[in-house]
């Protein structure tokens, strides 16, 4: 439980605001969706705002589809809401808010700070990236959203939160290797000069929030909250039923782009080289031809299926249930890895590298190796020769998948508004 803030059981009014598009662009679309649902259960009132591009009307809430920056072809990542004082005060004539959130570093928070500034409201956000972990794997386009809009944004917030002293900010101490470069060092510390312009601010992942206090010299810490983001409960619902003598199926579910590091996994599947064991890979991205011309080059024993997107949840539910082992490569990039959770609550054994993701994980529901092609290798090995263990890592899954639920996070983020709203009034 936070013990930060007054228990108030008045139903809050609340404003989200999304740059991605909503509902299918990825985990930051579907915590959204599920945050949305599970507050709109507990009595409070949510309107949603997302830009027009790809946009779903929910059915559980009210919603504006808004005008953004956004160039064709480009992914979601690449599109900003158009923010101004004025597009904030037409938003304000029609509605009435008591907390606005934001949830990503565009124009979403941008918009969020002027509602923010002229209704009087606290401005909570979260930060769900780690920018500083993209230069190993996308150095060209990371480094020029390093040197422009990460500086450029938290003087956008500066100036719409006029009359605010900016804090003594430094170079966060403790972090991955691979983010201490110089434009890694760079990012963590926009990061956290935007974050000192809001009310309070979460993040899925506990190293996030501690790179932001310590770079605020810990001035910030009353504000910051660690929010697991909650899952659907389609995923604990879900079934298997395939023969569990069938082949080993692996599974990798998530965006096919160069910082999930598919490739490694069709790698260390080659290096298994099993007839009877097989690799599925759910999700679509910038990377899918490559990764099926690097499969069908490599892998000369078992059988590589590529899926593609599904937007319906209980299939890939599904998916999860009748998999042997979820497989995920991503290295000190992820904040949370929604996948994970998903995986165990569906009973999924997991194999994963990264040890700083510790939402869905332990060690009797996972295996934690080195980053390396051949250490995960190694773990697809384990798994593979051992379906006893295989079994238990199942059970022990479902059993931890019931600790995230999307009602658990609804419950940590009123608790996260209510904090800012006694700031705001004192």
């Amino acid at each position: 439980m936070l013990e930060k803030s007054k228990i108030d059981r008045k139903p809050l009014r609340i404003a989200i605001l999304t740059d991605d598009f909503y509902p299918n662009s990825g985990g930051v679309a579907r915590s959204i969706e599920l945050q949305t649902q599970e507050l709109i259960k507990a009595g409070h009132e949510v309107i949603l705002f997302a830009p027009k591009q790809f946009f779903v009307k929910p059915e559980h809430c009210e919603y504006e589809a808004l005008d953004s920056w956004h160039i064709p072809g480009t992914p979601s990542f690449l599109c900003s809401l158009k923010s101004s004082q004025e597009r904030a005060k037409q938003i304000l004539k029609k509605h009435k808010f008591d907390v606005v959130h934001s949830q990503n570093e565009r124009g979403a928070m941008f918009l969020a700070a002027h509602i923010a500034k002229l209704a009087k409201i606290p401005h909570v956000h979260t930060f769900h990236s780690n920018y500083a972990g993209t230069h190993s794997t996308s150095p060209f386009l990371s480094g020029i959203n390093s040197y422009t809009y990460m500086r450029l944004a938290p003087k956008i917030l500066q100036k719409i939160q006029t009359g605010k002293i900016s804090r003594r900010i430094r170079l966060p101490r403790k972090l991955a290797s691979r983010e201490k470069s110089k434009l890694g060092l760079s990012d963590w510390r926009s990061v956290a000069k935007m974050a000192q312009y809001t009310d309070a601010f979460t993040s899925p992942a506990q190293y996030v929030i501690d790179a932001i206090n310590d770079s605020t010299h810990f001035e910030l810490k009353d504000r910051s909250f660690v929010v697991a983001n909650g899952i659907n409960e389609v995923f604990a619902k879900a079934e298997r039923i395939r023969d569990d003598h069938d082949t080993v199926r692996f599974l990798s579910c998530g965006r096919l782009d160069a910082e999930k590091r598919v490739g490694a996994i069709i790698k260390a599947f080659a290096k298994l080289n099993k007839p009877d064991a097989e690799l599925y890979i759910l999700g679509a991205g910038s990377q899918e031809n490559r990764l099926k011309r690097l499969a069908g080059r490599i892998v000369k024993q078992g059988r590589v299926e590529f899926l593609g997107h599904y937007e319906d949840a209980e299939r890939v539910a599904n998916e999860y249930a009748n998999s042997d082992c979820f497989v995920m490569a991503s290295y000190h990039f992820d904040t949370q890895g929604m996948v994970l959770a998903e995986a165990s609550s569906a009973g999924c054994p997991i194999l994963y590298c990264d040890e700083r993701l510790t939402v869905g994980v332990n060690s009797e529901n996972s295996l934690l190796t080195k980053p390396s092609v051949s250490a995960l290798k190694g773990g697809m090995l384990e798994i593979y020769s051992n379906p006893e263990k295989r079994q238990a890592m199942a059970e022990a899954g479902k059993k931890l998948g019931e600790s995230v639920s999307s009602q658990k996070m609804e419950e940590k983020f009123i608790e996260v508004y209510r904090y800012a709203l006694d700031k705001k009034s004192k």
